[in-house]
C-alpha cells in the first residue's frame, strides 16, 4: 500500500545533506584558514621532543658535551658551568664524531646512483634516457652533498627531509631539491605507518624578505596590495640588514608565528582534503580520470553522442565503448601558503603528476610512533669517558710531582726561593747547619715523587670505549685504526666486514628515502621537461657525454626506479680498465673499442689521432684486428662473470 509523502514536512525534518568538500567548508568570508593553521601548529609543536633530542645529539657530535642543564642549590645551570665553579677543567674526548664520520665515509665510498627501468620490455632504450636525465638532476643539484647532509640528519635526528620542486633558480627553470631542517619541518603527529602512507599533513616554515614574498605570490597589482596589507609591519629593508646568526644557538629560539629579524613568515602546509567526485573510465581510450559532480551532465551528453554514432554503425549496446562513472569520496593533497594570522597567500590542489606533496622524509627507526636516533644509543658511554678523563686529570693534578722537602731548622739562612733556585741549578750547592742534626737525627733534604698511575681509571676508559664501539656497531677496524700486534690480516678484514654489516640497516633505510625522492624528481622531469634539451653528464668511464632528452619518447612511460652501485667509482673504473686491457691483449676487441669504453685519461686525445689516421687511410687505425670466434670465446670464458656483466653494461651505455 503506497503512502502519501508530505514533501514540505520531509524537507523540514529530513533536509538534504550538503556535498562533502572540506576545502569549501573551511573557507570564511575573510579568506583565512584558521583550521589549517591550527593543525599545522599542533603538528609542529608535537615534534618538540624530537627537536630537543636533535639539539642534544648535535651538541654531542659537534659541540659542547657538557651542555646538559642541571639544578644545583635551586639554580639551573649547565654541567660545564658547574664544573668550572668547582675549579675543575671540563675535559671532553669526542668519540661520537669519529663514529658518525666513519658511517658517512662508508656511505661515500660505496657510491650509488638511480637507474630507471621501463615497465614495458620494448621500451628499455627510454629507460636509459631517463637514467641519464635523473643523473643530470643529481649533478645539477650537487645531490651527493645533499645526501651526505641527509645522512647526518638521519644519524643525529632520525628524521631527514628533502623537498623537490620545479622552479626558477640561477636564471633557469629546472628540478631542484633542498634539505629541510627539522626545526622548520611540519608533519602529521598521528602517523603509525613507517612508510608514511597514513600521513595527512606535511609542511615547512619559511622566512622570506617582503620582496621575495611579492615575487612568489603576487601575479597582479591587486594581489600585491593584499600582500602589502598582510605584511604591513615588515619594511622593504635591504637583504644585508636581514642576516641572521645562523651559526649560533639563535635558531633554537625559532617560533612558529614569529619570523627571524625583519622577515616575513610564510607557512607552507599540504593537507589531505576530501571531496565527492566522479571516477571515470573511458572504455574507448582506456584512460582513468576524475571529474567534479557538476560534470555529470556533460559526461552523459558525451555518452549519448557516442551511443548515437554507434547505433548508426549498427553496433549493439553491449559493445558500445562508453564512459563509465562511479561516485566516490576523493582524498587528495591540497596546498596552502599561509601568513602567521591564517591569511591564504596561495592555495590549490597538487599540480604534480605524482599527485602528492613535494616532501620526502624518513623516520628511522620508527617504533610505536616514536623515533630513536642512532646517536642517542651511545651518549651515556661518551659521558662516562668524559667523566673518567676528568677523574684521571684530577688525580694527576693533585698527586706529588717532585715536591722538595727540607726541615726548616737545617736551613736557617735560606728562603724558599733561594732553596728552589739552588735545587734546580745544574751546579747547585746547598749548605745546612750540622749542629741541628743533633736535635733532628732523621732530618734530611729530599724530593718526593709520585709516579703511580691511577688504579682502574685507564681500564674503565678502555672498557667504555669498547662498549661505545660495540653499541654503535662501528669497530676500530672500520675506523681505520691500527690493529694490535699479532692480529691476523684475515681477522682484521672480518672485523671490518662485520662492522659494515651492522650498518646495513641504516644504509637501506636511507636508500629507501632516496628512491622516494628520486621518483618524485622523475615525475617532475616527465611533467615539466616539455622541450628537447641536450644534457651533459659524467659517464661511467669518467668522461662527460651529451645525450638528447626527447619529451615525446618518455612523457607517458611508467618507470621503475632503483638505487644501484655507481659506475663512476675508482674501483669500478680500474676493474673495467683491467678487463678491457685483457680483452684487447686477447684480440677480443680492438684499440678503438677499448678507448671508447675504458676510463683512460688519454682516451679522447688518442681517439682523435685514430680518427685522423682513418681519414688518411691508415689500415692500422682500428688497433689489433679481430680474431676468430673460438679464441674470443676462450678469453671471455676466463673472465670474472661479475666483471663481465659490468663490462657489458658499460658497452651497452
Amino acid at each position: 500500500m503506497e503512502r502519501n509523502v508530505n514533501i514540505k514536512l520531509a524537507k523540514k525534518f529530513f533536509p538534504k545533506r550538503a556535498e562533502i568538500d572540506t576545502v569549501r567548508d573551511g573557507h570564511n568570508e575573510y579568506d583565512q584558514r584558521h583550521d589549517v593553521l591550527t593543525d599545522a601548529f599542533s603538528a609542529w609543536h608535537a615534534l618538540e621532543d624530537l627537536r630537543i633530542k636533535e639539539r642534544r645529539h648535535e651538541r654531542y657530535v659537534f659541540g659542547d658535551q657538557w651542555g646538559d642543564r642541571i639544578v644545583k642549590d635551586g639554580l639551573a645551570m649547565t654541567e660545564r658551568t658547574n664544573i668550572l665553579d668547582q675549579g675543575n677543567v671540563a675535559l671532553q674526548n669526542n668519540r661520537i664524531r669519529n663514529i658518525v664520520r666513519t658511517v658517512v665515509g662508508q656511505f661515500q665510498n660505496n657510491q650509488t646512483e638511480p637507474v630507471c627501468v621501463s615497465r614495458e620490455r620494448d621500451e628499455q632504450e627510454r629507460g636509459e634516457i631517463m637514467s641519464n636525465t635523473i643523473q643530470y638532476v643529481y649533478q645539477n643539484n650537487q645531490m651527493w652533498d645533499l645526501d651526505t647532509l641527509g645522512l647526518y640528519s638521519l644519524l643525529i635526528s632520525g628524521l631527514p627531509v628533502f623537498r623537490s620542486e620545479w622552479g626558477r633558480r640561477e636564471d633557469r627553470w629546472d628540478v631542484w631539491t633542498d634539505n629541510i631542517s627539522l626545526e622548520r619541518f611540519i608533519v602529521d603527529n598521528n602517523m603509525k605507518d613507517p612508510r608514511a602512507h597514513d600521513c595527512h599533513l606535511v609542511g615547512a616554515l619559511w622566512d622570506m624578505s617582503l620582496n621575495d614574498v611579492l615575487a612568489k605570490f603576487a601575479t597582479n597589482t591587486t594581489e600585491r596590495d593584499k600582500l602589502l596589507d598582510i605584511y604591513s609591519t615588515v619594511g622593504m629593508r635591504s637583504v644585508h640588514d636581514q642576516f641572521t646568526s645562523r651559526y649560533t644557538e639563535k635558531r633554537s629560539e625559532l617560533n612558529f608565528h614569529i619570523p627571524e629579524n625583519n622577515q616575513c613568515r610564510v607557512i607552507e602546509v599540504w593537507r589531505k582534503e576530501s571531496k565527492e567526485r566522479l571516477e571515470c573510465w573511458d572504455t574507448r581510450s582506456g584512460d582513468y580520470y576524475k571529474h567534479e559532480l557538476d560534470d555529470i551532465n556533460r559526461i552523459r551528453l558525451e555518452n549519448q553522442r557516442r551511443m548515437t554514432l554507434y547505433s548508426q554503425k549498427g553496433i549493439e549496446e553491449k559493445d558500445m565503448r562508453l564512459i563509465k562513472i562511479r561516485w566516490f569520496i576523493d582524498n587528495y593533497w591540497y596546498f596552502y601558503f599561509l601568513s602567521p594570522r591564517g591569511d591564504v597567500l596561495k592555495e590549490g590542489e597538487t599540480p604534480f603528476w605524482h599527485k602528492s606533496h613535494p616532501f620526502s622524509f624518513k623516520m628511522y627507526p620508527q617504533y610505536n610512533g616514536k623515533v630513536y636516533p642512532f646517536v642517542g644509543d651511545f651518549i651515556d658511554q661518551q659521558r662516562y669517558i668524559n667523566r673518567y678523563m676528568m677523574l684521571y686529570d684530577f688525580i694527576i693534578r693533585n698527586s706529588a710531582k717532585g715536591v722538595l722537602v727540607a726541615p726548616r731548622e737545617l736551613l736557617q739562612d735560606y728562603t724558599k726561593e733561594m732553596l728552589r733556585d739552588e735545587w734546580t741549578r745544574v751546579d747547585g750547592l746547598i749548605l745546612y747547619n750540622s749542629s741541628a742534626l743533633a736535635q733532628l737525627p732523621n732530618a734530611k733534604i729530599e724530593q718526593i715523587k709520585n709516579a703511580s698511575v691511577p688504579v682502574g681509571v685507564t681500564e674503565m676508559i678502555a672498557m667504555q670505549v669498547q662498549s661505545l664501539e660495540a653499541i654503535s656497531g662501528v669497530s676500530g677496524a672500520l675506523q681505520g685504526q691500527t690493529a694490535k700486534s699479532g692480529t691476523p690480516s684475515s681477522l682484521y678484514l672480518q672485523q671490518s666486514q662485520n662492522s659494515s654489516t651492522s650498518l646495513t640497516e641504516i644504509f637501506e633505510s636511507f636508500r629507501g628515502l632516496r628512491e622516494a625522492r628520486d621518483i618524485k624528481n622523475l615525475k617532475l622531469i616527465q611533467q615539466y621537461y616539455t622541450e628537447e634539451r641536450s644534457i651533459n653528464i659524467n659517464g661511467g668511464n669518467g668522461r662527460s657525454r651529451t645525450i638528447t632528452y626527447t619529451p615525446l619518447l618518455v612523457r607517458d612511460v611508467e618507470f621503475d626506479l632503483s638505487i644501484t652501485e655507481s659506475q663512476s667509482t675508482p674501483v669500478f673504473r680500474q676493474m673495467m680498465n683491467d678487463m678491457l686491457f685483457q680483452f684487447w691483449q686477447g684480440g677480443a676487441i680492438n684499440l678503438k673499442q677499448m678507448l671508447e669504453n675504458g676510463a683512460f685519461p688519454f682516451a679522447d686525445k688518442l681517439l682523435q689521432s685514430l680518427e685522423s689516421d682513418a681519414q688518411e687511410g691508415d689500415p692500422t687505425q682500428g688497433g689489433v684486428p679481430q680474431i676468430d670466434p673460438e679464441t674470443a670465446q676462450q678469453v671471455y670464458g676466463q673472465a670474472d662473470p661479475q666483471a663481465m656483466a659490468m663490462i657489458k653494461k658499460g658497452l651497452a651505455s
